[in-house]
């Protein structure tokens, strides 16, 4: 019985897994707003943010460390960095940190500027 209990599990964790089931990103006490027409994803396996349409439908796969909303078509992203506690919050608020930010347009691709 412990086999088979043992291999149910294992085939609901792959079955979830493969199923690729993101999270809209909670921000500000609820989901994240859509701007311009994507919300952020996050992946609950990995922790990490991608972009989708409010409707669900998957843009840009959950990848990068940290993500912030589009704005005039760009988003600012990182895929390494830490959150950090804003000074004098007493741990309430956090900002992300990170060495090295970039820009992608709403395919996912950098832009230099």
């Amino acid at each position: 019985m412990k086999k088979i209990c043992s291999l149910l599990c294992l085939l609901l964790l792959c079955a979830c897994h493969m199923g690729h089931h993101y999270e809209v990103y909670h921000y500000d006490n609820g989901e994240d707003y859509a701007r311009e027409g994507l919300v952020r994803i996050v992946d609950p396996v990995t922790q990490k943010i991608g972009y989708a349409t409010p409707d669900g439908e998957v843009v840009i796969a959950p990848q990068y460390a940290f993500g912030h909303p589009f704005h005039n078509g760009v988003a600012k992203v990182t895929h390494q960095g830490h959150l950090a506690e804003v000074e004098g919050s007493h741990g309430e608020y956090h900002t992300w940190q990170s060495p090295h930010w970039f820009y992608i347009d709403k395919q996912g691709y950098e832009i230099k500027r």
